[in-house]
């Protein structure tokens, strides 16, 4: 079975990213992190997708940066207007009619693995049960979705978006339309306090990729001075 994988991302200078961490970090070293941590998402993706029979995408924020050199590693498809929802469920659907399952994720998880992702790819692709994956993230998200069935759009708007539950609100909607797999729980970045643990998980990675022991140095060299 085929699957896909989109990588959602904002284009720094058309987008305002990691707001958070500029308040602290100034929005150059915000951007610049945010921009190596999408890299090496999609570098997991890649190696994913040289196990299994995936395609990696980028999922773009602003249609003028579709052909972008920031997102020239993997194809780009665009994610559409509205909220965050509307967003993931028209990307969603989008890549569902041309594949058997599709897997959403952020860019600023980059200390993922390909295990994590080829986990979630295994479960999915099942072709007569309707299956759903679902991995939380510490701040009471979720860093993935995926599943091989259709999903309502309405429920996709009915969650609300970045509180401290929404990913039980989206596992309670999610739930009763396929068998659900929890996979790992992850710490994505949105704070300055988020850095030294994800610092921690990168160096604690069985098999680092290279462009994570990048981001370990890029880590490095702004760590000691916001100590």
């Amino acid at each position: 079975m085929k699957g896909a994988i989109a990588i959602f991302v904002k284009t720094p200078g058309l987008s305002p990213v990691k707001t958070r961490l500029a308040v602290k970090l100034g929005q150059e070293i915000a951007e610049s992190f945010h921009l190596a941590s999408a890299k090496t998402v999609a570098d997991v993706v890649q190696l994913s997708c040289e196990t299994e029979d995936l395609t990696g995408y980028f999922a773009v924020a602003e249609e003028e940066a579709l052909d972008h050199n920031y997102w020239e590693d993997l194809p780009c498809i665009l994610q559409g207007g509205g909220g965050l929802g509307e967003r993931m469920a028209h990307i969603y659907h989008s890549l569902l009619s041309k594949y058997d399952f599709v897997i959403l994720i952020g860019a600023d998880i980059p200390q993922m693995s390909s295990a994590d992702l080829l986990q979630a790819a295994s479960w999915l692709s099942h072709s007569e049960q309707a299956r759903l994956a679902f991995a939380p993230s510490d701040d009471g998200g979720f860093w993935l979705f995926g599943g091989n069935c259709p999903i309502p759009h309405t429920l996709w708007g009915d969650v609300v978006y970045s509180v401290e539950d929404t990913g039980k609100q989206f596992l309670k909607h999610i739930e009763q339309y396929g068998e659900v797999k929890i996979l790992n729980t992850l710490r994505d970045i949105d704070e300055l306090e988020d850095l030294i643990p994800l610092r921690e998980s990168l160096t604690k990675l069985p098999q680092a990729i290279p462009a994570q022991h990048a981001l370990i140095h890029f880590l490095d060299t702004v760590l000691p001075e916001t100590a």
